[in-house]
């Protein structure tokens, strides 16, 4: 067993400094949380000198502009997250699948789609999409935006899906068909067991997406009571002041789930990463 070197050390000293501009904004967000509103004045760099919670009770009540409660935006969030997730991984399995497993000219069309819808900002789209919402009936509500954070999140799972499963092997599928199983039954039994890392990945980068996800939550369910939580939060800028301690203490609440999530599956999510990479 090789001791503990220089060049350890040296790496390890190297990866702190690296990381000092990522710890930094969750330094000030946590201790700023904390302060009392004087103090915040002051040195933002330095910690609370007595470190205080109201805050975080304050901004709990006021979050959300009185349209709606921070408990309910907390819920939008969770329930919005979840549903986004969920239906993305049924449609975009079974899509990843085909485009996999057919080498068709439409299948490499829709492909190239995918791609390019990709790269394409939701700002170009926001007028017409808006004006879709209002016609369709779904402008304001939360059906309405879960059907448009599965539009923006729909090319990258079915790219992910599709690149993962074109590096397995399609050996079991074969003897499948071969016992009278459907494209549906291989599907659902054989190849999706198959791509869970590619499943933690999609849900991983999804649910970020829709968790910390501003600006179409704004277009679509501002100023209803279907508010997430970022559009909750911006409730708490004033228009020629900002409340920072109580803005950082929402902040904080509204991390918290996030990093509970991170610590509970981080060991699957890194699986799922490295696995999708090499796929």
């Amino acid at each position: 067993m090789h001791g503990y070197s220089r060049w350890t050390a040296f790496r390890e000293a190297g990866l702190w400094v690296a990381a000092i501009p990522v710890l930094m904004p969750i330094y000030f967000v946590v201790t700023t949380a904390f302060k009392a509103p004087g103090e915040a004045a002051g040195s933002s760099f330095a910690p609370p000198s007595s470190p205080t919670t109201a805050n975080v009770a304050q901004a709990w009540e006021q979050a959300g502009g009185g349209t709606v409660s921070f408990g309910q935006a907390l819920f939008n969030s969770v329930l919005t997250t979840a549903a986004v997730v969920l239906l993305l991984v049924l449609t975009a399995a079974p899509a990843g699948y085909v485009l996999a497993r057919r080498t068709s000219r439409l299948s490499g069309l829709l492909s190239g789609l995918f791609m390019l819808a990709m790269i394409m900002p939701i700002q170009l789209g926001v007028i017409p999409l808006y004006v879709f919402l209002v016609d369709m009936g779904l402008a304001g509500t939360r059906a309405g935006l879960i059907l448009v954070y599965l539009g923006l999140q729909t090319p990258l799972a079915v790219f992910l899906y599709a690149g993962f499963i074109r590096g397995l092997p399609t050996a079991y599928e074969e003897a499948a068909r071969v016992d009278g199983a459907s494209s549906l039954t291989i599907l659902a039994r054989i190849v999706f067991p198959l791509v869970r890392p590619a499943t933690g990945v999609v849900a991983a980068l999804t649910g970020l997406f829709v968790w910390n996800d501003f600006f179409v939550a704004l277009v679509v369910v501002g100023g209803t009571d279907r508010v997430t939580l970022p559009v909750a939060v911006y409730s708490l800028v004033g228009r020629f002041s900002a409340d920072w301690p109580l803005i950082f203490a929402s902040t904080l609440i509204a991390l918290a789930p996030v990093l509970a999530g991170y610590a509970f599956m981080q060991r699957t999510a890194m699986k799922g990463y490295v696995s999708t990479l090499r796929g």
